[in-house]
Parts: C-alpha cells; sequence; structure tokens
C-alpha cells in the first residue's frame, strides 16, 4: 500500500464529517455580531467553512469564499450558492493572491491541522495588511482531542498568533466551561465540590477577580475568539529566524 500524502489524510479522516448533522446556529450568529456587525463590501474567506452556515449570514453583503477538507462540507456550501473548495489548509496553499481578504475566520478548525504553522501562514498570506483574522480555539480543560496540545493552552496559544506577525486587538468567550473544570483534577472526583455551590461559586468569584484586574479569564470559558490583525513587518517569517538562530556559525579561528 502507498503512503498517503498530508491533504490525502485529512481528507479520509474528515469524510463524511458532516452525515449526521450540523451544528447549531447560534455560535455563527454571535461571531458575525461581535467581530463583523455591520460588515458589507468585504471579502471574506472562512477556512473550516463546513456547510457555509457562518458565510450564509454574510453572503448578502459581502464577497464570500470557505475552504475545507471535509468533501460534504463543501457539497453543501455549493447547494447555498457559496465558492468553496475542498483542500487541506494544513498542507496545500490556499488558491488566492497575496492580500486578497479584509477578514479570514477560523472557528474550531486550526486544532484539527496537522500543520497549524503552515495554515497559519497562508491565512497571513491571503489577509490585506491591516486585514483582520477571527480565530477560535477550545478550552483544553473540558477534554477537547488536540494533535498537539500544548500549542493550544491559552497562552502558547496566544505567543504563536503573536510569533506569526499577528497582533492581538481582543479574546472574547462563547460560554462557560463546564463548572468542575476549575478544580484540580484530583478535587474533581468529589461530587460535592463539582456542584453549582462550590465549583459554580467558585468560577464567577475567579472571573470577576480576573476581569477586576484586567485580565481574560480564560480558564473559565468554553472555547476564545481571537481577533488579530496582520502588520506588515520587515522581518523574515518565524521559521526562516528559526532557521537562522540554530544553524551552525563559523568558528572565530582567533
Amino acid at each position: 500500500m502507498m503512503a498517503k500524502t498530508p491533504d490525502q489524510i485529512a481528507k479520509d479522516a474528515h469524510s463524511g464529517y458532516y452525515a449526521s448533522g450540523d451544528y447549531a446556529d447560534d455560535r455563527y450568529a454571535w461571531t458575525v455580531q461581535t467581530f463583523l456587525p455591520a460588515c458589507t463590501q468585504k471579502k471574506i474567506l472562512e477556512v473550516g467553512c463546513g456547510s457555509g452556515k457562518l458565510l450564509s449570514l454574510l453572503k448578502s453583503q459581502n464577497e464570500v469564499f470557505g475552504v475545507d477538507a471535509a468533501a460534504d462540507g463543501i457539497i453543501a456550501c455549493a447547494s447555498r450558492g457559496i465558492d468553496a473548495y475542498c483542500l487541506d489548509v494544513s498542507s496545500e496553499p490556499l488558491p488566492f493572491p497575496n492580500r486578497s481578504f479584509d477578514f479570514v475566520i477560523c472557528l474550531e478548525t486550526i486544532e484539527h491541522m496537522t500543520s497549524p504553522y503552515f495554515a497559519l501562514m497562508e491565512m497571513r498570506r491571503v489577509l490585506k495588511t491591516g486585514g483582520k483574522l477571527v480565530c477560535s480555539v477550545p478550552n483544553p480543560n473540558w477534554g477537547h482531542i488536540f494533535l498537539y496540545p500544548g500549542l493550544f493552552e491559552y497562552r502558547y496559544f496566544r505567543r504563536f498568533l503573536q510569533q506569526c506577525d499577528f497582533a492581538i486587538l481582543r479574546v472574547d468567550h462563547w460560554e462557560r466551561a463546564p463548572r468542575e473544570t476549575i478544580l484540580p483534577r484530583f478535587l474533581s472526583r468529589f461530587t460535592l465540590l463539582r456542584g453549582r455551590y462550590f465549583a459554580g461559586v467558585l468560577r464567577k468569584c475567579l472571573e470577576l477577580l480576573w476581569k477586576a484586574f484586567g485580565q481574560f479569564p480564560y480558564f473559565c470559558y468554553w472555547l476564545w475568539t481571537f481577533e488579530a490583525v496582520k502588520f506588515d513587518t520587515e522581518e523574515p517569517s518565524l521559521l526562516i529566524r528559526q532557521s537562522a538562530q540554530t544553524s551552525p556559525k563559523a568558528i572565530d579561528p582567533s
């Protein structure tokens, strides 16, 4: 049997992804209302567009495109009149010129990718200077399976975006994580402590305390949505900087 290419692996893994149904509309509506209110006459790409539900909310007044590794999602997009492509963004280049889009949206998708760095660089490439990335990832504490667990801890994913030359404008949340996830693992075994009167009150107090000090209480929430802007830089890419730092250096004979 021949080895599969990365894009084949991704497409096979997501084959029939939407066969049993689709996600609810409320999160898509919240994303549009929170990060793209009154958005008109913009060019928008959604990476991980699924069946096109979010793009359908923006389609009437904007030029929208989608990409997804799930072929059945792309078929659903076509039925909605959305121009979408079946490809694996973590191994295949986006089929768009540099600086094409005002917004790139990527909701709970980058954690499914075998090469998040390549995917993020492609999203950055097709964004206009000053264009915005709206990207969400789930809180690892509630049990989501990750290919690269450490990357999607809040502080490390935030740093990942910044290292890839995005300036983070704000972070917002969608719903709260289960209250027991606020507890250390050895305490979460006890039913009484997992209840609303202990874990629930503790979560609310910590949330208010962090906000009082101007911090984002990421550990309280189910997922985090980052709004980041692409800025021009004279710096080489992160991968080139890493290579330059670690390559063998000439030895000074003196």
